[in-house]
């Protein structure tokens, strides 16, 4: 009898988890983000100039890091020939998107009967007197989650944006709380700042 409880014992203990309130699927929360923060100039453009011998090019391999510190690399397979002469420029696209003078103005406030949003950059202003009960992130696709306090009724809303990193804004209603869901057009981390009325979410 001793010997059967140390084995569902010992059994317990290998398939236990280490923290039962931690999420089993891992998609479901925000992923884990570096706390290191590095103060780095945005990256324009870099010429790479080649030996006289080089004649074709046979790739490109980018490494990167992610937001939770940890290195990746990106190939790139390409079979050109090259004049060695003239230097290869990598380049970052920092022209603005083009968008119509209309479409500008309409994603730049969004107003509701309880909450307006303001984006600006990497940052959303949510205007209103309701207090928030709590926020989270989930992903697949990765959205910043928030729900206010009010007793009301409403049918699910939807607004676009299209300003990045914010994409769509979705509203529904809850049982004494309404929430607000902001889809990202990617992975981000992120803070959230107080004051009285006003609520900024800051995107990194």
């Amino acid at each position: 009898m001793r010997l059967l409880l140390l084995f569902f014992l010992t059994f317990a203990l290998l398939n236990g988890r280490d923290n039962p309130f931690f999420p089993t699927d891992p998609n479901e929360k925000q992923m884990p983000t570096s706390n290191k923060i590095e103060n780095l100039k945005p990256f324009t453009a870099q010429q790479i100039s080649l030996p006289s011998s080089a004649r074709t090019i046979k790739g490109l391999v980018i490494h990167y890091q992610n937001m939770d510190g940890s290195m990746a690399s990106e190939a790139l397979e390409l079979n050109n020939q090259i004049d060695w002469h003239k230097p290869l420029i990598l380049s970052h696209d920092t022209s603005p998107s083009q968008k119509s003078s209309k479409e500008e103005t309409k994603s730049k406030h969004i107003e509701t009967e309880y909450i307006n949003f303001i984006p600006s950059g990497k940052t959303l202003k949510l205007v209103t007197k309701d207090k928030m009960l709590r926020n989270f992130m989930l992903t697949l696709p990765y959205r910043i989650v928030m729900d206010f306090a009010r007793d009301t009724s409403f049918k699910p809303k939807e607004y676009p944006l299209n300003t990045p990193p914010f994409e769509r804004i979705r509203l529904g209603n809850h049982d004494k709380y309404y929430r607000v869901v902001v889809e990202l057009d990617g992975q981000y981390g992120y803070t959230l700042n107080v004051s009285a009325n006003d609520y900024t979410i800051v995107c990194r």
